[in-house]
């Protein structure tokens, strides 16, 4: 009989309708579908504004399960807007996300991908710094550090920084005594690269391992590769998630335990899968608090 890896799991990053990008179901669907595997928590990301209203109303409309939301600081929410964070804090979201689609790095992309330009509507990219050109971070970027450190249970994410960024802001994250601290998804496509990925864990981050790396449409990357990245890294300072959402993938619960199984299958251990998907994912959200 195989292990039940779903029940307690914890997705930390899924995507969900309603979206300006097609997705396989709305945040109800998806809510619905983990807790009927018994699935503990979901966390839903969306790029374009701030998810945390989506996860209250949700989580009312499924019960059984826990679900969170925060925000994304991209272009369309006003960049590194530290009114727009301030009000989502008070409205309950649990994570703050530096820019994904407006980063510095996605930015510098010579040929803008399918998600990019859907995310743009046509309109110019329009960059988030969140560093000046001499590396120290921009006024805003500090402000909004010093908002989460006054709000030790919201969880500060990297997005889609590049080294270049998310380094300089964990190093002050840590300066100002911020814990709660994420690395989104460093294994897809290494836009961070895997030195510098042990270096964010040793400063305290928390590196978010996602199934998409090894999905046979997007990374296509050997799964083996993560079983080596949480053992370098350690899993108690790792995370799964699953980036799921999209049409062409299953139900992100089913993405969840196809993940699990392979990591199983290719030698990690229950342990070090309960460490990644429950116990790690638990303590980031406060569930055991």
């Amino acid at each position: 009989m195989r292990p039940d890896f779903l029940t307690g799991a914890i997705d930390m990053h899924i995507h969900s309708g309603p979206d300006v990008i097609d997705r396989i179901g709305t945040s109800i669907d998806i809510a619905r579908a983990a807790a009927d595997t018994g699935m503990r928590a979901v966390v839903f990301k969306d790029h374009l504004f701030p998810s945390v209203v989506k996860a209250h109303l949700t989580e009312q409309a499924v019960p059984g399960i826990k679900v969170f939301g925060g925000i994304t600081l991209n272009a369309s929410v006003g960049g590194l807007n530290v009114q727009m964070v301030k009000a989502s804090i008070a409205s309950g979201a649990k994570f703050v996300m530096f820019p994904t689609f407006d980063s510095r790095r996605a930015f510098n992309v010579p040929k803008k991908g399918k998600l990019h330009l859907e995310h743009a509507f046509g309109e110019p990219f329009r960059l988030v710094p969140t560093i000046e050109e001499d590396g120290q971070l921009v006024p805003d970027a500090e402000a909004i550090l010093r908002v989460l450190a006054e709000h030790p249970d919201v969880i500060l994410s990297s997005g889609h920084l590049g080294p270049e960024e998310a380094l300089p802001v964990v190093k002050r994250a840590v300066q100002l005594g911020i814990t709660r601290i994420v690395i989104e998804h460093p294994n897809h496509g290494w836009y961070i690269s895997k030195e510098q990925t042990l270096e964010l864990a040793q400063l305290g981050a928390t590196i978010y391992v996602s199934f998409n790396a090894y999905h046979p449409i997007i990374g296509k990357h050997d799964p083996a590769e993560a079983v080596a990245l949480i053992r370098a890294v350690g899993a108690e300072h790792c995370a799964l998630m699953t980036d799921g959402g999209q049409p062409y993938s299953p139900m992100p619960c089913e993405t969840m335990r196809m993940f699990c199984e392979m990591l199983y299958s290719l030698g990690l251990s229950l342990d070090e899968i309960s460490t990644v998907s429950k116990i790690v994912p638990a303590r980031l959200l406060g569930l055991n608090d």
